[in-house]
């Protein structure tokens, strides 16, 4: 089987993380890693494979595929620096994970493991669902938005691009995220999430 040769955009421990997901994902070649912070030292390597500055991806665009696995909402620059030298992005949707067939994953997006996709829904370009994450049918996801390990979001929901979602945040159905909003790891959703709002869990005290 023909498989495509493709790069992660990041170079740090998430992307680790999904140089692990695309070696269990048919159809692909990881071929690298890139990374945007600083320029890497000749012949650097991680996991035994080489690391590129973002401006050598020019000339890779033409026989390479990207994902870009920098876990925050953060990453859009360096996604469209990358674009901007024709790119093209992948979508990587482990085999432990199910999308309902009557639903749509975005170009660029990651779908990890064990993560579950109801009907009728729609995920945006760039989105990161990591590990375990749960959304409910007929709901929105819009572009750039990260979502934490066993997150749930329940049917019927729409989360704004660039939304943060933090692990084993739950929203309840119904419920509109605005973009750029933070929900803490924890937290519980039950109204609208206005843009770029923080929404944290209570703390617990001890009551001596």
């Amino acid at each position: 089987m023909d498989t495509r040769p493709i790069l992660i955009l990041g170079a740090g421990a998430f992307a680790i993380e999904v140089a692990d997901l695309i070696s269990e994902t048919p159809g692909f070649t990881l071929a690298g890693f890139v990374q945007s912070v600083e320029p890497g030292k000749p012949d650097q390597t991680l996991e035994g494979l080489p690391v590129y500055w973002v401006e050598d991806a020019a000339r890779l665009a033409g026989t390479h595929w990207a994902v870009c696995a920098v876990g925050t909402s953060q990453r859009k620059g360096f996604i469209e620096q990358v674009a901007s030298f024709g790119m093209r992005f992948a979508t990587v949707i482990h085999p432990a994970a199910r999308v309902s067939p009557k639903s749509a994953i975005g170009e660029g997006s990651i779908v990890s493991a064990g993560v579950m996709i109801g009907t009728h829904t729609r995920v945006g370009r760039h989105v990161i669902l990591n590990r375990g994450v749960l959304v409910g049918h007929h709901t929105d996801i819009g572009d750039y938005v990260t979502i934490g390990p066993g997150a749930n979001i329940a049917g019927s929901c729409s989360v704004g691009d660039s939304a943060f979602i933090g692990i084993g945040a739950i929203i309840r159905d119904h419920i509109k995220v605005g973009a750029r909003a933070v929900l803490g790891a924890g937290a519980v959703v039950v109204k609208e999430v206005p843009e770029a709002v923080m929404v944290i869990a209570a703390r617990v005290t001890t009551m001596e």
